[in-house]
């Protein structure tokens, strides 16, 4: 099924929606770093890192991430496709021992002739551990609406010298 989202109120909808569905399960050998874009992507680059951990705050490891994004212009396919289900742009991996992942990318861009922000989609999930679904959305961002910055399906993060840095923690 292909879905063109126009609006951050859809991105939302979309991430619930998700939540439903099975997840994307990285391989038990995946690694905890990688590059999700292919070397030579056009945009800004950007460094996304982080840690997953339990509600007491340890660490999670071999949790699998799946992270994916639309390219600078906004597509998740090739243009002018846009199909969220089959992205082109996308990675799996699992966290290091301290719970830990990084990955390579660009900053993605907002969907064409939309008013949705720029933004990271993930699906986080661990053995004895509910599913986490989110995204995250780039602080400055014009399209950030103040309900963006109060819902759980976002995650309203700084960009500082290329760099994001996101803490995920998942519940029992």
């Amino acid at each position: 099924m292909k879905r063109r989202l126009a609006t951050a109120g859809a991105c939302a909808l979309f991430a619930v929606s998700l939540a439903a569905q099975s997840t994307h399960l990285a391989p038990l050998n995946a690694p905890s770093t990688g590059r999700l874009t292919p070397a030579g992507e056009p945009g800004p680059p950007l460094s996304v890192s982080g840690i997953v951990v339990d509600p007491e705050g340890k660490p999670v490891a071999g949790a699998s991430l799946y992270a994916f994004q639309t390219d600078v212009e906004g597509y998740y396919g090739v243009k002018p496709l846009s199909d969220n289900q089959n992205p082109r742009l996308k990675i799996l991996l699992r966290t290091d021992p301290q719970g830990r992942w990084a990955f390579e990318t660009i900053r993605p861009g907002s969907y064409p002739n939309s008013r949705a922000p720029g933004h990271i989609h993930f699906e986080v999930s661990a053995q004895g551990f509910a599913t986490k679904v989110f995204e995250i959305v780039f602080a400055g961002d014009p399209f950030i609406t103040a309900q963006m910055k109060t819902n759980p399906v976002f995650s309203v993060r700084p960009v500082e010298n290329g760099r994001v840095t996101e803490r995920i923690v998942l519940r029992r």
